[in-house]
């Protein structure tokens, strides 16, 4: 019984608790790429975006993208961007 009012408690809070800001990463080329993100605080990362696919990257607070060289910066509030001919493009 303790059980399930314990799950019905969590289920309830359940929309109050803050949504981890994903942005999403999507290739239009043929083409697999590794994207360098390097968030405002933390450690930089490299994510693997495959062919014609998407990568979700944690960027709660803002990051800067790095692709062949160039760099793109998103603020928390840019939800996708994509890869077109090899190039970062806000989305």
């Amino acid at each position: 019984m303790k059980t399930r009012v314990f799950m019905a408690g969590l289920l309830a809070l359940a929309p109050l608790a803050p949504p981890a800001f994903a942005l999403t990463v999507q290739n239009d080329d043929m083409s697999a790429y590794t994207v360098a993100v390097k968030p405002k605080t933390g450690a930089s990362t490299q994510v693997e975006v495959k062919s014609k696919a998407t990568a979700d990257v944690a960027c709660d607070k803002g990051c800067t993208l790095t692709l062949s060289g160039k760099s793109l910066a998103v603020d928390a509030k840019t939800a996708k961007v994509l890869i077109k001919s090899g190039h970062l493009v806000a989305g």
